[in-house]
């Protein structure tokens, strides 16, 4: 098996040792790793999470998002999709996330220690302590925030329960 499945299947394994006891990330899908044909037919370069954030305004959701893994991880930076519409101003219209120091560092400077957990453990942090971002994807929301928390609050609350409602499993 290549050293990137390898890579791949640590890391993967580690987001739920890391998020098990709170559930706040987990993979959708559980990758089959008993045998080699198994891990061959698994996409490992687009895992699906899935995040629950436990913090206002996205308590109740659950985010479905995507991470693309170049063909070259971990020399080249992951790229993050949120599939579910999250009312943010660090994840643009289409729901990319791009804006994290960790991701912006990984461009400038490729890092092979960082790994799923870091990044993804930045992204609940820049979700919910919006007065740490600075260079936001969605400038109005961020200003709205600013200017007027409560309205922010309560339109994030409502989009929330409208569009990250709990996935049936």
């Amino acid at each position: 098996m290549a050293s990137k499945h390898i890579r791949l299947l640590k890391d993967l394994a580690r987001i739920d040792e890391t998020f098990q006891s709170n559930r706040l990330f987990y993979i959708k899908k559980k990758i089959d790793a008993t045998t080699n044909d198994a891990i061959h037919d698994t996409d490992l370069t687009h895992p699906i999470l899935i995040y629950k954030p436990e913090q206002s305004p996205y308590v109740g959701g659950e985010f479905e998002f995507e991470i693309s893994l170049p063909l070259d991880y971990p020399s080249t930076t992951p790229r993050v999709k949120f599939r579910t519409p999250i009312y943010s101003p660090i994840v643009d219209e289409s729901g990319a996330l791009s804006c994290l120091p960790i991701l912006q560092r990984w461009q400038t400077y490729p890092i092979n220690s960082i790994q799923f957990r870091d990044i993804l453990t930045e992204i609940d942090y820049y979700i919910t302590h919006l007065e740490d971002v600075d260079e936001p994807h969605r400038p109005a929301l961020l200003d709205e925030w600013k200017t007027d928390p409560v309205a922010f609050t309560k339109a994030a609350e409502q989009h929330t329960k409208e569009l990250a409602k709990p996935q049936k499993r």
